[in-house]
């Protein structure tokens, strides 16, 4: 089930899902694990975003530059 308050259609979430997964697979973890993170991210980031078109890459950045700390 797609969460319409954080993705805005089918088509946006199935974006942000290939995202995750390139994340998962690139850092080496689980595509759930990331994706709890993105979505964390992704909320931050959607709060004070006036142009939504870019969220995609934002958000996949700043979840990489967070793995890329943690691990």
């Amino acid at each position: 089930m797609v969460n319409s308050t954080l993705y805005g259609d089918d088509k946006e979430y199935v974006q942000h899902l290939g995202a995750i997964h390139d994340l998962a697979l690139t850092c080496g973890l689980p595509d759930g694990e990331v994706e709890k993170i993105y979505q964390r991210e992704l909320e931050k980031l959607k709060r004070t975003a006036r142009v939504k078109d870019y969220l995609l890459v934002l958000t996949h950045r700043a979840v990489k530059d967070n793995l890329r700390h943690h691990s």
